[in-house]
């Protein structure tokens, strides 16, 4: 229900840092906001798991156009403030309407920004509608944006004006980030470490956005690697979780997934696989007649994943996922939903050992595998890691540490064979029959791609001992 009605407010922000930009490397943005005859005076800070959308902020009215470092003196950018000089950046002008709307018993502002942000003589429009949790749990906030998403088709945006004012002045968007730590408490249940996993992984997938839709290989890689995280989220809970909500999820991520992975495999075949070639021998003149036309692939393969992006099906995914997990009424299934409200370190062992025993039912007979097979055994031995990673803090360090280290070392093989596979299949597909002069260049790509296979399965058994000799089953 409509609970009240501002005027229109015209905004102008200038955002501050030092000339070596301090606050920006950590992920810091402060910021004086005039409205009228009022200014205000905000610092933020982007959270790792504080669901995808989430930040620090701390906030004062203050006097002056200019920032009061005396206010940040006991918040986390004072040791990065002491001594330095601060210069205005870039500015935002705005003219923001705004309704406070009560739903489910949470109090949710909704927002719409029109205007420009603008960084020396550059300028990009703003037009943004933004929703702010001001009381109460964040799924009623979600269902309010799934709502609006399904009525107006919006894309969802991870650059913050912050974000976009900083791309402007230095020609780069943010760069791309790493999974942060998901630490989760030693008592915590089932349905909260689910909504702590999705939140933290949706966070690092929403976080590397700009960085992908740029173009940015790591950006690509890193979001690629959320999708994995996720699927792995869901089939480590999945006995746990109503079977519907999980499927959709499910299937929505591997579309998004496939997207974003021909991307990936077309960025190592031109950035990682045709050097590696070359420094193992093979004609360089040779191996330069695919690379105009991997590049082309390339490109386009860059293009699908930045429209995957700005379309519905991922927004629609986030804000679903996002809001589905953290609902624990309606997150676990039949008929062992019940199981999702006990302590997670009850249920841990059991899940971890499903995926486990897929794993070594998969390489049981590694030396003798077919390429197809060696494919299935990486992919449940990628969601075997992520899970373990997920629970982790419920295990002793020592014993999880070990078991990593021994998964990943068999991974890196199995990623090794794999990457030879996978780049000899796009090369035949360059050299099709309206192209016969690549065939030589892919014959070449072809030896390079059956030595380092022949050479990956050598030494695949000694991983795999390895891999079976820490399990945590025994």
């Amino acid at each position: 229900m409509l609970r009240s009605d501002r005027q229109p407010e015209h905004e102008v922000t200038t955002y501050f840092d030092t000339p070596a930009g301090d606050l920006l490397r950590q992920a810091f943005s402060l910021r004086v906001r005039a409205i009228g005859t009022q200014r205000v005076q905000t610092l933020k800070l982007r959270g790792d798991q504080a669901g995808p959308f989430g930040r620090g902020e701390w906030e004062w009215p203050v006097g002056s156009d200019w920032p009061d470092l005396d206010l940040l003196a006991d918040t986390p950018a004072a040791p990065l403030l002491q001594a330095k000089e601060l210069e205005p950046v870039f500015t935002t002008d705005v003219q923001r309407s705004v309704r406070t709307v009560q739903q489910d018993g949470a109090t949710i502002e909704v927002a719409v920004d029109r205007g420009r942000v603008i960084a020396g003589g550059t300028a990009e429009e703003i037009r943004e509608l933004e929703l702010e949790l001001k009381a109460g749990d964040p799924e009623p906030m979600y269902r309010l944006a799934a709502m609006l998403h399904t009525s107006l088709a919006m894309s969802l945006g991870a650059e913050s004006k912050a974000d976009r004012g900083w791309r402007l002045r230095t020609g780069r968007p943010r760069s791309a980030v790493k999974q942060a730590s998901i630490d989760l408490p030693e008592d915590v249940t089932a349905a909260a470490a689910f909504r702590m996993i999705v939140d933290g992984v949706l966070a690092h997938f929403m976080a590397n956005q700009p960085a992908a839709a740029s173009g940015d290989i790591e950006g690509v890689h890193q979001m690629r690697v959320a999708v994995r995280r996720l699927r792995a989220a869901l089939l480590l809970f999945r006995p746990h979780l109503e079977p519907h909500a999980e499927g959709r999820f499910t299937e929505a991520l591997r579309s998004l997934g496939r997207v974003f992975g021909e991307a990936r495999d077309w960025d190592v075949f031109c950035t990682e696989v045709l050097p590696a070639a070359v420094e193992s021998g093979i004609s360089a003149p040779w191996l330069e007649l695919l690379r105009g036309p991997a590049e082309d692939r390339r490109i386009k393969a860059h293009a699908r994943a930045a429209a995957e992006l700005r379309a519905p099906l991922l927004t629609a995914t986030v804000l679903g996922l996002a809001g589905w997990a953290g609902d624990a009424a309606v997150v676990v299934g039949q008929p062992n939903g019940d199981a999702m409200h006990r302590p997670l370190a009850d249920l841990a062992p059991g899940l971890i050992e499903q995926l486990e025993r897929k794993v070594l039912h998969r390489g049981r007979h590694i030396g003798r595998l077919a390429d197809a097979e060696l494919h299935a055994l990486r992919k449940s031995l990628k969601k075997l890691r992520y899970g373990l990673e997920f629970v982790k803090p419920l295990y002793r360090r020592k014993q999880v540490k070990a078991y990593l280290h021994a998964c990943k070392g068999l991974l890196n093989r199995l990623g090794e064979f794999n990457d030879a596979v996978v780049a000899i299949e796009l090369a035949a597909g360059l050299g099709g029959e309206r192209q016969p002069e690549l065939a030589p260049a892919v014959a070449a790509l072809a030896g390079w791609s059956a030595a380092h296979q022949n050479k990956a399965r050598r030494r695949l058994r000694k991983d795999w001992d390895n891999f079976r000799g820490s399990c945590l089953q025994g």
